[in-house]
């Protein structure tokens, strides 16, 4: 990440060009129910935190968190440790945050979208945690961009300088950074090992009390050269 800038004064140019391409973004989230004007609680970044038992105070005072429970242990695909609380919360992104919908091979994805979503990573582990409020224009390389998309996918045969999100002139790719910041509560309801893949089935919900759903997804986890990375995801 050694390239990685962030200027938050641009030239009336850039500041065009990247309005642009944040519509683009903007205007595929309200394609598939994601609602970008939902009013959030104001917060600062915090480390990733799994609450299993907090009190409803704690939840609406501590910024943003992930809350969960259920199955959350870690299980082992070939003896490698996966992580079933880490793709609760990638599957949570991807199918609530950036309206992916359900996928079997995600290098299909949009161009624009996988590139936002490798670009964010470069700056937060998890996306629930950017801050509401704070207009943040980042600057990353394709290269930076496409590390991170191999950590989550595994390597893919991709141009994203195809995106809208890459500056031709300057040759780097430009974003605002999308402010993301909500809590996060689900429950792990299953994480299938069988003899080459994981399937972790997350139920969300809208609220602390886990009274109404959001939504189910179920996370296909496989190894690709000794890794492991998403293969599938299935909404709904």
């Amino acid at each position: 990440m050694k390239n990685l800038k962030i200027s938050r004064i641009l030239t009336l140019k850039r500041i065009t060009a990247l309005a642009a391409a944040a519509a683009v973004i903007l205007t595929f989230a309200s394609c598939t129910g994601v609602d970008p004007n939902v009013k959030q609680k104001e917060s600062t970044a915090s480390s990733y935190k799994v609450e299993t038992a907090p009190n409803e105070t704690q939840a609406e005072s501590e910024g943003f968190n992930a809350y969960g429970d259920g199955l959350t242990d870690p299980v082992k695909l070939k003896g490698v440790k996966i992580s079933v609380k880490d793709y609760a919360i990638r599957s949570y992104e991807l199918a609530f945050l950036l309206g992916t919908g359900s996928f079997k091979n995600p290098s299909k994805l949009p161009i624009d979208l996988l590139t936002q979503y490798g670009f964010s990573h470069l700056y937060y582990k998890n996306l629930y945690e950017i801050p509401k409020n704070q207009l943040m224009a980042c600057e990353a390389q394709e290269s930076d961009i496409k590390k991170m998309l191999n950590i989550y996918f595994g390597e893919m045969k991709l141009d994203l300088k195809k995106s809208t999100l890459y500056n031709k002139g300057d040759e780097k790719f430009e974003l605002w950074l999308p402010e993301y910041g909500t809590n996060v509560y689900y429950r792990v309801d299953a994480a299938d090992v069988s003899k080459n893949k994981v399937k972790i089935i997350v139920t969300f919900f809208n609220e602390f009390k886990k009274s109404s759903k959001l939504g189910r997804t179920t996370m296909t986890v496989k190894l690709k050269k000794g890794k492991p990375v998403i293969s599938e995801l299935k909404v709904g």
